[in-house]
């Protein structure tokens, strides 16, 4: 939604304050799953509109997402092998792993997944 100004977000909903957090995944395996889903290279402006879609956080929220992405998250993947980002162009780049490399990932992500159903599940009961 934008303003007669051209502002984004103007409106009731835009002083909602979201956390970044509830839309970057909490695990290195899950942002790296994303990247995959998504296809690359991606700047990281479309990896934050991907993350946040289709919800509508203020523009604070996004700049928070993509600060997060920037400065922390996707230089870790970075440093792991998982990923090339070119912090210059903000750019990244998921690289194939090796099998090994995709075996361990495949299984944290199934890891990852078992936990969230296991608290899910714990929360409900």
């Amino acid at each position: 939604m934008y303003s007669e100004h051209g502002d984004r977000r103007a409106g009731p909903a835009a002083s909602e304050f979201i956390p970044a957090s509830e839309f970057i995944p909490a695990s290195d395996p899950g942002l790296y799953s994303v990247l995959e889903q998504m296809g690359t290279p991606a700047t990281v402006d479309e990896v934050v509109d991907y993350l946040i879609q289709p919800a509508d956080p203020p523009i604070e929220t996004w700049g928070d997402v993509h600060e997060q992405l920037y400065e922390e998250r996707l230089p870790a993947l970075d440093d792991a092998g998982f990923v090339e980002f070119d912090q210059v162009n903000g750019t990244v780049t998921v690289l194939e792993p090796e099998p090994d490399d995709h075996q361990l990932v495949t299984r944290a992500l199934v890891g990852a997944v078992s936990i969230v159903i296991l608290v899910v599940l714990f929360v409900i009961i």
